[in-house]
């Protein structure tokens, strides 16, 4: 195979990749694989930025806007039913403006309304403000999720949870852009606005490199249980990711003893675990494939929430919280893999089941632990919650969304032809 086949592969004229060991010779065009993959990791680092651009100065907004805290959950919260509306009509929209653009248009309408949230006079006019970005965030989210699934289906090797890294690294980005703009008396909307010409920019750039491919039809078999096992997976995991973020640094304080400035160390551990484990879960991916590594990313989560259930020393617990990070790291990526690719489901329909599912799981998750916390106490709620998200997923995932042998559970080889 010539190098020029190495870097490229062959789409057939209904867009999707031909089959493993044939290139169709016929209605072909040859797609760059690695000018779509910078393209694709442009726009999911793009979106992390965006996301870490500004809630690290919500005090910020919350102090300009008057608004008790009350009425900041209530803001906060529109945004969350925007993006859970978002997330249940983005299939359709998918269907019919194409991944692409639900990627490339959605990255870019982010960008172009969030200086807005510097200006917004009222606390409900920020909510509308939050939930747009929600909606929109939304298809944006399906949108390059689902380019990524077809652009690794194209490289012949796994890209999804670098993909999801490099989302997880324009966070901290975005974040520590924000702290140095605090830091140097740069205001929010200075700030935004500078960021939004910026993400213009490169959004514009991403453009001419993410691939623009014909949507693919699905075979409508068994798609409403697997929609359905695909939103409960979501939501299970989703429980596993973020409860670490919400409840790790109070775990620390609360049950281990340590001080407030120890305490924020174990986010930054569980952070940081998980960004290795996205950066380096391709290569695991592609040697023992995506449904085992799942499911032992999982069992890895669960064995890690023990140990900082069960250690009692904040030194033990916060080596927890580095392998619980990476343990979950490939289960949100594997499982868009999974969503984006199942052949019962048009295409983006089975990712924006998965979305409806992670929406509701982020939205629910810390309310959920806190009764139970407050039934009982913090270590038997993260036991309890945790241990049965994780059984849930395990479960439906293997009996819906992975079951049958039907899904695109591996890739074929880069170099076969």
């Amino acid at each position: 195979m010539g190098l020029r086949r190495k870097t490229e592969r062959r789409y057939g004229a209904n867009g999707w990749p031909p089959a493993a060991g044939r290139v169709e010779d016929r209605d072909t065009a040859l797609i760059p694989v690695k000018r779509a993959t910078t393209g694709v990791a442009v726009v999911f680092l793009a979106n992390g930025v965006i996301v870490g651009s500004w809630i690290p100065r919500l005090p910020e907004i919350r102090d300009r806007l008057s608004m008790d805290l009350d009425t900041l959950g209530l803001t906060l919260a529109l945004g969350g039913l925007g993006a859970l509306i978002g997330s249940s009509v983005s299939g359709v929209v998918l269907g019919r403006i194409g991944a692409r653009r639900s990627a490339v248009v959605g990255a870019g309408l982010l960008f172009l309304l969030l200086p807005l949230i510097a200006v917004v006079p009222t606390a409900f006019l920020l909510g509308l403000l939050l939930a747009v970005l929600g909606f929109v965030d939304a298809q944006a989210d399906v949108g390059m999720n689902q380019v990524g699934v077809r652009v690794e289906e194209s490289a012949g090797r796994s890209i999804m949870t670098r993909l999801h890294g490099l989302w997880s690294l324009g966070t901290l980005l975005g974040s520590g852009l924000s702290a140095l703009a605090v830091l140097s008396g740069f205001r929010l909307g200075p700030q935004l606005a500078a960021l939004s010409v910026a993400g213009l920019a490169v959004v514009a750039l991403a453009a001419r490199l993410v691939p623009d491919t014909a949507p693919r039809p699905g075979t409508g078999e068994r798609s409403g249980r697997i929609a359905l096992g695909l939103i409960v997976a979501g939501a299970t995991l989703v429980v596993i990711e973020g409860t670490p973020m919400d409840w790790g640094a109070i775990f620390l304080i609360d049950v281990t003893g340590t001080t407030a400035a120890v305490g924020g160390t174990g986010v930054i551990v569980f952070t940081a675990g998980m960004l290795v484990g996205r950066m380096a879960g391709d290569y695991v991916v592609d040697r023992f494939r995506g449904v085992p590594t799942l499911f032992a990313g999982i069992m890895l989560s669960v064995a890690a929430m023990l140990l900082v259930v069960l250690s009692g020393s904040t030194a033990i617990a916060l080596i927890g919280f580095g392998l619980w990070g990476l343990g979950i790291s490939v289960a949100l990526p594997v499982l868009y893999k999974l969503a984006g690719s199942h052949p019962s489901f048009a295409e983006g329909a089975g990712l924006a089941a998965l979305t409806v599912g992670t929406r509701l799981g982020f939205m629910a998750a810390p309310a959920l632990l806190g009764l139970v916390a407050t039934a009982s106490n913090l270590s038997a709620a993260l036991t309890l919650v945790v241990g049965l998200a994780a059984a849930a997923a395990l479960v439906t995932i293997r009996l819906t969304v992975a079951g049958g042998g039907r899904v695109r559970d591996s890739l074929p080889s880069q170099g076969s032809s």
